[in-house]
């Protein structure tokens, strides 16, 4: 129930460290919004009843151990002594899967939300752009319908523009739709009232962010060994496999090659092996690949910086004819839409290479 209060709190009062409103909007920075995204989410609760379980399954097997047992065929002699020496350690890895599960669950509820944040700060963006957009072509229009009078413009010319105008302001509405969406994802994602009533704004700038990963100090190789000391999914299959390994030997010391309990500790055994390599590999083709993806984010948004830089500055340099009266207000409004547009794929590559920088992130960082 506490997490319901806090949803309430979240939207009706919403005041403290973690977010604050004015009216009917409630203010998040990236700090208090996976905070509260964290908070309300039953996830880690259902994490806390899973490591509860897990140590009753601990101490069980710990009693079941160290009962006694009275002879028995070589097969029973080397279950017995499974139970006894491996059933403990079993369960004892078990546990520790269960706390790292819940650790990894809440990185994950920060990455989620972080990651929705860029979509909505990117959109909300992008419909500011449109709008500066549809009002420069308005400008053009209205201009031109000036010089239609005047048999400037012919009117295919005039029709042409208002179809045009027709067309940008439908891709507003639908733009505008999905920041509807994508809100309604980070509602979802801050588990706070989803009505409309209830609206999320952020304190937080849509800009590149800080990173070492795309310096040359930052060594992949070394990234990728911690990577799979601290994954869970690893350590797990490696426990797996040291589990496989002791049930085995226990076998071969009570059962001969060809019986068929002891084939199936083999099998185990060698299964364990593959699991264990899959794993491992897995993580590192998820983190080249990552770490490829963050270097080719990282080239693209240069690029977007420099060509907007380069418009930019065509911009200055017209912006001063016009100030001079050599070109009119007509012929800077071309420059100022393919202005937003550089702006518009700056802000792209920006919003991609964060995602991506986060998904690495969260492959090779342990907290």
């Amino acid at each position: 129930m506490k997490k319901f209060v806090v949803l309430i709190l979240c939207c009706m009062l919403a005041t403290g460290t973690f977010a604050h409103a004015e009216e009917n909007v409630v203010r998040f920075t990236y700090e208090s919004a996976v905070e509260t995204a964290v908070e309300n989410s039953i996830q880690p609760e259902l994490d806390d009843y899973n490591i509860k379980a897990m140590e009753s399954a601990l101490e069980k097997a710990k009693e079941e151990a160290i009962k006694g047992f009275i002879g028995g065929t070589p097969q029973e002699v080397a279950e017995r002594k499974i139970i006894k020496e491996v059933g403990p350690f079993e369960a004892e890895v078990n546990l520790e899967v269960a706390k790292r599960q819940k650790a990894d669950n809440i990185r994950q509820i920060k990455a989620d939300v972080y990651q929705e944040m860029m979509k909505v700060l990117l959109a909300q963006e992008s419909i500011e752009i449109k709008k500066k957009r549809i009002d420069l072509l308005e400008e053009k229009y209205q201009i031109d319908l000036q010089r239609f009078d005047e048999g400037l413009v012919s009117e295919a010319e005039i029709t042409e523009q208002e179809l045009a105008l027709s067309v940008e302001r439908l891709e507003l509405k639908n733009m505008e739709t999905a920041l509807a969406l994508n809100i309604l994802n980070m509602k979802q994602k801050l588990h706070v009232d989803l009505s409309d009533d209830c609206r999320i704004e952020f304190d937080y700038k849509l800009q590149k962010i800080g990173t070492p990963y795309v310096l040359d100090i930052f060594d992949i190789e070394n990234a990728i060994i911690k990577a799979k000391e601290n994954n869970t999914l690893v350590y797990q299959k490696k426990m797996a496999l040291e589990a496989a390994e002791k049930k085995l030997e226990i076998t071969k010391q009570h059962l001969k090659p060809g019986h068929d309990f002891y084939e199936k500790k083999v099998y185990e055994f060698e299964k364990a092996k593959k699991d264990l390599y899959d794993a491992e590999t897995d993580l590192e083709v998820s983190i080249r690949n990552a770490y490829n993806e963050l270097l080719t984010a990282s080239d693209a948004l240069d690029l977007a910086l420099r060509r907007e830089e380069l418009e930019n500055s065509r911009f200055k340099t017209l912006e001063i004819k016009y100030n001079a009266g050599v070109i009119s207000r007509r012929d800077m409004i071309d420059t100022e839409i393919s202005l937003l547009a550089r702006r518009q794929a700056t802000l792209e590559a920006i919003c991609d290479f964060n995602i991506k920088n986060d998904v690495l992130r969260n492959l090779i960082e342990f907290e």
